[in-house]
């Protein structure tokens, strides 16, 4: 293939919409386009694989007939390796069925959402990234690329320092308050948004209603921000959590580059995200928390740029990690 029909594609799938870049060259985007969200956890197998397969049809028809030499799609809930290559498989079918024949064969690799985020935040190198969101996870590249994980153990047994950490701990704490327990500024702060303004509606909301939990995240930081002692307690504590897996990972190895971005919707706020850095720091003498140098879809591109053009290597297979 010549140097000039070298178009690699990156995806990220997340979980509020799908992000594809198509370029020859980082920082030189041919196509940009979006999709729906693509989280098999959210949206199943089948639609997930859709909103993929729908992108790429749209990128093939839009590079009017240039070849695209791989495609790396990085998918929130599909950590699993055996999710990953029930995903790769639904796209491939829908290729077959809806790309000239010369299209069919691009080699394709499905992985995990973090990853593409790790190697876009260092373009490759070393460094830890802490993603807090809904939930949370900690990875570390080190100096040899190896990876490592701390955390990610999902709301029932983990998710320390998440939105889902913190608002269930902001719930706890208005119910033990009902019940005569420290009283808390976060009674108010619910009944103004009008979730809670009773024992009844608390029940209501997490039993009936089945509120998700980490909507109730922003009330907790607000609390603390507020100076209000029970949520700026709980910020603290679930912020010591994380920095604690953050610190196990360097425990782990040495050979790290020192320094730390933060990723996810919480790790946003401001109020949250400069605990967490001012926290981290402490621990960490000499490190440094940064940005991300790329937005994650970028890390997709560079998995793709750097996949082999043999597919049968490129192809994940059932069993095999990503």
């Amino acid at each position: 293939m010549p140097p000039n029909a070298r178009i690699y594609v990156g995806i990220d799938a997340g979980g509020s919409k799908t992000e594809l870049v198509a370029a020859k060259r980082q920082g030189e985007e041919l196509l940009n386009l979006f999709g729906p969200c693509g989280n098999p956890a959210r949206v199943g197998f089948k639609d997930s694989a859709d909103v993929l397969a729908n992108l790429i049809v749209q990128a093939i028809e839009r590079l009017h007939g240039e070849s695209i030499a791989s495609i790396c799609a990085g998918v929130a809930g599909a950590g699993r390796p055996q999710d990953q290559h029930l995903l790769y498989e639904g796209i491939r079918a829908r290729l077959r069925d809806r790309t000239p024949s010369s299209a069919r064969d691009i080699p394709v690799q499905v992985t995990h959402d973090s990853l593409i985020a790790l190697e876009a935040a260092f373009e490759g190198k070393s460094g830890i990234m802490v993603i807090s969101g809904t939930g949370t996870v900690c990875l570390a590249r080190t100096n040899s690329g190896e990876f490592l994980r701390a955390g990610g153990w999902g709301y029932l047994i983990g998710d320390e320092g998440s939105g889902y950490a913190l608002g269930a701990a902001g719930l706890r704490a208005v119910a033990h308050a009902f019940d005569g327990g420290p009283d808390t500024a976060l009674r108010n702060l619910l009944a103004a948004s009008g979730d809670v303004t009773s024992e009844e509606d608390l029940f209501e909301v997490v039993y009936k209603k089945k509120t998700p939990l980490q909507r109730f995240a922003r009330i907790v930081i607000q609390g603390a921000c507020d100076g209000d002692a029970v949520a700026e307690a709980i910020v603290r504590k679930h912020i010591a959590l994380l920095t604690e897996q953050v610190c196990w990972l360097v425990d782990r190895c040495s050979a790290i580059r020192p320094r730390i971005t933060l990723l996810g919707g919480l790790a946003s706020n401001p109020f949250y995200r400069q605990r967490l850095s001012d926290a981290l720091l402490d621990r960490l003498a000499g490190w440094e928390c940064m940005q991300p140098l790329n937005r994650p879809v970028i890390g997709a591109w560079r998995m793709a740029n750097n996949m082999t053009q043999n597919e049968e290597l490129a192809r994940p297979e059932k069993g095999a990690g990503a």
